[in-house]
């Protein structure tokens, strides 16, 4: 048995014989084990007189619901990446520079060409995945405990502020460097909408998540 495990039992049963929470707290306390292992083994169990304690909702891992939020997180990322190359298409015709040249015309217009391919086939499978997942939550409020949501959530929160952060110290390198153009400026901002965006809208939906505890 594992020492998580065997706290969990030793908490159950302290419960059991009508110990304190803060009894168990300090006992195991004295006994060396840290802070957050306690309260992470207390809070296995519902608060509360119901004899035998009543154990709490643990998160979940299935097969299925890892290769759901797979696709939904690889699809947002492709529609994310490639909603910014089709703008960056966009500005190179529209604001062209004194130094492009017929190759950088072609190159702009076939990432125009390729991005909205990307964005046809992938959008609707992000917008259908979403909806679903929802679906699947307002059904059964316990998918939000899903290892695999909350990993990806957070890996998706992670990549967005590393990409706005980048982008930021870019942005000021090129300005520094006289290289800030009205084309380049509108390139970055393009960044970090997207990135900014997705990084807000998770925010908001672990924030809902917490509320609901």
């Amino acid at each position: 048995m594992a020492a998580n495990d065997r706290l969990v039992q030793f908490v159950r049963e302290a419960l059991l014989l009508g110990r304190t929470r803060e009894e168990i707290r300090a006992a195991l306390g004295q006994a060396g084990w840290s802070e957050n292992e306690v309260a992470d083994a207390l809070a296995s169990f519902a608060t509360g007189d119901f004899n035998p304690p009543v154990p709490c909702p643990r998160p979940l891992l299935t097969a299925r619901d890892t290769f759901v939020y797979l696709l939904l997180f690889t699809s947002l990322a492709l529609v994310a990446s490639y909603l910014v190359s089709l703008v960056h298409g966009v500005l190179d015709l529209a604001l062209p520079d004194p130094t492009d040249n017929d190759w950088t015309e072609r190159q702009a217009t076939d990432t125009i060409r390729w991005a909205i391919a990307m964005l046809v086939v992938f959008t609707p499978v992000f917008v259908w995945m979403t909806l679903h997942t929802r679906a699947r939550i307002a059904k059964d409020a316990g998918q939000r405990r899903g290892i695999a949501r909350k990993w990806l959530t957070y890996m998706a929160m992670l990549i967005a502020a590393l990409v706005f952060c980048g982008d930021a110290a870019y942005v000021i390198y090129s300005f520094l460097d006289g290289e800030a153009t009205p084309r380049f400026l509108l390139k970055a901002l393009t960044v970090a909408c997207v990135s900014a965006g997705i990084f807000v809208y998770y925010l908001n939906d672990i924030e809902d998540r917490a509320d609901e505890r």
